[in-house]
């Protein structure tokens, strides 16, 4: 392997570089956001490889560790904008190929042009966490879930920093307008918009609110990492549970995103992840009586309805209710959503406990 690395390397560095130096963008946020970005992931996954360093025993062991980290940080830069990029065109059916006339040089050159508004979080995050399968898969493909539980509390520290980002653009990272003299038009409740006149609204901080409850997964899952007990995959998949979770009601909060008819695509897309992972814990779960298997299960679907029912509320379809109040009791239903979820991870965890291998 020692032999390898260098040119691993420069090949990653070769594939990599290109996507933050060709990268051209428009409007006044997305240089400072891009630059946060770049540096933010390279911070984080430096902290991802010293912590595989440190868990790793013997020195072949700790130089796949640290060519894990490396491999992961260079796709990650390529891979998190490209397809936060192609996710918003496709969530937003904006890719219409009829309308280049099928010229694929036009296709791609515009396809990464794009400003801070035009990026899907979602399918950013999907890139993220592909780049650190991949990374774990090509550099030790023994120890693959190992890798992924590893990276789960990083990740969710790199989902505060891209949520903390979008502040540099109110219209991406904020929600409603507040109204005049509203006790919370200040930071960080909210964040200032400037229009045309020289006039200035306020819109709530969305991104700070999202920042916040990936922040608070963060310490959750550092712990769980720290004290290296449970099922291999059980801090991976408990990450991505509980980082979608909340962001079913931050998705809802948001002004300027892509909407499929009264619900929100990324809102859609954080639940159908959220009730896949549970699905997964309760199918895992064989050696547990039958009804507090399958429990979980349909407590989480009812959620699952009663949120539509919460969002038609707030659309104004079928109730009149303010909207706190809406947000107020879509909050109590995303905790029992959590509740099941919990259930049915400790369902799964005890199903077939075992001590993860060192990372």
């Amino acid at each position: 392997m020692s032999t390898r690395l260098p040119g691993t390397m420069l090949l990653l560095a070769l594939y990599g570089m290109p996507a933050v130096l060709n990268r051209k963008a428009e409007g006044a946020g997305m240089s400072p956001y891009l630059l946060w970005m770049t540096v933010g992931t390279a911070v984080i996954f430096a902290l991802y490889g010293l912590r595989c360093l440190l868990a790793g025993r013997g020195r072949p062991v700790r130089k796949r560790a640290l060519l894990t980290a490396a491999v992961a940080l260079v796709l990650a830069v390529r891979l998190t904008l490209e397809f936060a990029r192609v996710g918003y065109l496709v969530l937003s059916e904006a890719l219409d190929f009829e309308a280049y006339d099928y010229d694929w040089v036009w296709i791609m050159e515009d396809l990464f042009t794009f400003d801070i508004s035009t990026l899907s979080f979602f399918f950013g995050a999907a890139g993220v966490c592909l780049s650190v399968l991949l990374a774990n898969r090509l550099t030790r493909p023994g120890a693959v879930v190992a890798g992924m539980d590893a990276f789960a509390p990083f990740g969710a520290l790199l989902a505060a920093l891209f949520r903390m980002g979008q502040i540099s653009d109110p219209f991406s990272g904020g929600g409603k307008v507040l109204p005049d003299g509203s006790p919370f038009n200040r930071f960080p409740f909210a964040l200032e918009i400037e229009i045309q006149g020289g006039f200035s609204d306020w819109v709530w901080a969305v991104c700070v609110l999202s920042a916040a409850f990936a922040l608070i997964w963060a310490v959750v899952s550092f712990l769980i990492s720290f004290r290296g007990r449970g099922r291999p995959g059980l801090n991976f998949t408990l990450t991505l549970f509980f980082l979608c979770v909340p962001q079913i009601m931050c998705e809802s909060m948001r002004d300027n995103d892509v909407r499929w008819l009264f619900v929100h695509a990324e809102q859609v897309l954080c639940a159908a992840v959220a009730l896949g992972v549970l699905l997964f814990w309760v199918i895992g779960s064989r050696n547990v009586p039958p009804l507090r298997r399958w429990a979980p299960l349909p407590a989480a679907v009812l959620c699952i309805g009663l949120l539509v029912v919460t969002e038609f509320a707030i659309d104004g379809k079928w109730f009149d209710f303010s909207r706190t109040v809406c947000y107020i009791f879509m909050t109590f239903v995303l905790a029992g959503m959590g509740f099941a979820g919990g259930w049915a991870a400790r369902n799964w965890n005890r199903a077939g406990e075992s001590h993860s291998p060192a990372p």
